[in-house]
């Protein structure tokens, strides 16, 4: 994938979807939401068909914040002013969510990777309730292994 004049590696591409990919689910969240993580990962669901670990989620949300487009306030994540004036350019240039994806990838091309600095963190039992608010079925099977373990 080329950003500007240069050839992202392998790694850098998976950087920059995954910050594509959770900057979508902040910005675009669901109407109804259960509480403001298991609305993003409905969100980046909906997006990607596909839920974010918790580890892929704190990288995002590292990197995002970092870069002043996300404020974090315990689990609620919030686009800042220079979030919204990039999703309002991502939003309006096509309704396709694929596409969004394509504008995203290309809005946060520059933002460094700082997954592995300090910063938010999430604790992997707050990851599988948010997950088990937004999912019914995994719930289901988290009890099932907790009952069982």
């Amino acid at each position: 994938m080329r950003t500007g004049e240069r050839t992202l590696s392998g790694t850098e591409r998976e950087h920059l979807m995954l910050d594509a990919w959770l900057f979508l689910a902040i910005a675009d969240p669901l109407e109804d939401p259960v509480s403001p993580l298991a609305n993003v990962i409905a969100s980046a669901d909906t997006y990607y068909h596909s839920v974010p670990n918790a580890r892929a989620m704190e990288h995002a949300v590292r990197d995002l914040s970092r870069a002043g487009l996300i404020s974090v306030e315990g689990l609620s994540l919030k686009l800042t002013a220079d979030g919204r004036d990039i999703w309002g350019t991502i939003s309006q240039r096509d309704p396709l969510l694929h596409r969004r994806t394509d504008f995203a990838q290309q809005a946060l091309s520059e933002i460094p990777c700082v997954a592995a600095a300090s910063g938010w963190s999430l604790d992997d039992g707050v990851w599988e309730d948010a997950l088990a608010e937004y999912s019914p079925q995994f719930a289901l099977e988290l009890r099932k292994r907790w009952k069982n373990a």
